[in-house]
């Protein structure tokens, strides 16, 4: 894995001294949001300062008319000059911190993904091949095989164990089945040596579902370091732009706006047509 970036590492340091909690990600996905980032901050840049005539007198005031001017923001609504800076810097450290996790679940659930892949290939194979209309011996095996690991738990070492009995029972078989439909006689091999491997690594393999399991961690405490910025901008353009529903709209998120939409339109259409209240006429003589 590479060097951590400045952004990755200021941010960490940041948001592991947030609350030991889950912090739960924005209701959209990442790409969204890192998306939506950059145009806050691009918004911020545009409406910082007040708009002024050519004598200098404010003719609208900017965002930097509530912005704290310590740059020291003493709540999270809070926004400073460096806010458009920070969110940018927070949207490459969250980008970061996303390919970190996704590399740490990829690593630790490579082993564990190919013992499932050979165990399903053994499996689906030995189906086949033994389903010759006849129920012999064979067939007895196979199912108590596939009983016998019907409940197993989903860990390293129950799988590592069924792969031995499958491999055990495909032994034999093996010049029958190699290349019926794509199926390898090496898979044979290759299950008893995945199977070793996750009885000698199930402590490692915990160790990695541990890392992985912080780095989703650090990686929504970044996103909600975040998100955090992007609503202080635009609460404060719902304040300062109150009178200008035109520039509101620049820096609220498209994608929520959408949804809202849709909903509106879904409940439209799901919602009966009200009874008509009007008393029919009496029937005719």
């Amino acid at each position: 894995m590479s060097k951590p970036s400045t952004d990755f590492m200021r941010w960490s340091e940041i948001a592991r001294e947030l609350p030991a909690e889950e912090t739960p990600l924005p209701r959209m996905p990442l790409h969204v949001l890192f998306g939506e980032s950059v145009e806050v901050a691009r918004f911020f840049e545009k409406y910082y300062r007040a708009v002024r005539d050519e004598s200098g007198a404010v003719i609208h005031a900017g965002l930097e008319s509530v912005a704290d001017p310590t740059g020291m923001p003493r709540h999270p609504k809070a926004i400073t000059s460096k806010t458009a800076m920070e969110i940018l810097s927070l949207q490459r450290a969250a980008q970061e911190a996303q390919t970190r996790y996704l590399l740490m679940v990829e690593q630790r659930s490579d082993v564990v993904s190919r013992g499932r892949f050979l165990q399903g290939e053994l499996c689906a194979t030995l189906t086949y091949h033994f389903d010759d209309g006849v129920e012999d011996e064979k067939d007895a095996q196979l199912a108590r095989v596939e009983a016998a690991h019907a409940r197993d738990p989903d860990t390293a070492l129950a799988l590592a164990s069924a792969l031995d009995d499958y491999a055990a029972l495909a032994a034999p078989h093996r010049k029958q089945i190699d290349g019926l439909g794509g199926f390898r006689a090496a898979y044979i091999d290759e299950a008893r040596l995945v199977a070793d491997e996750l009885r000698s690594r199930p402590e490692r393999l915990s160790m990695m579902k541990n890392a992985s399991r912080e780095a989703l961690l650090l990686r929504n405490r970044i996103v909600a370091l975040l998100a955090e910025r992007m609503s202080a901008v635009r609460n404060a353009a719902r304040f300062v732009f109150r009178d200008r529903p035109d520039v509101i709209r620049e820096v609220t998120s498209t994608y929520q706006r959408r949804r809202r939409t849709e909903a509106r339109r879904t409940r439209k259409s799901t919602v009966p047509p009200p009874r008509s209240t009007q008393i029919p006429p009496p029937p005719s003589a």
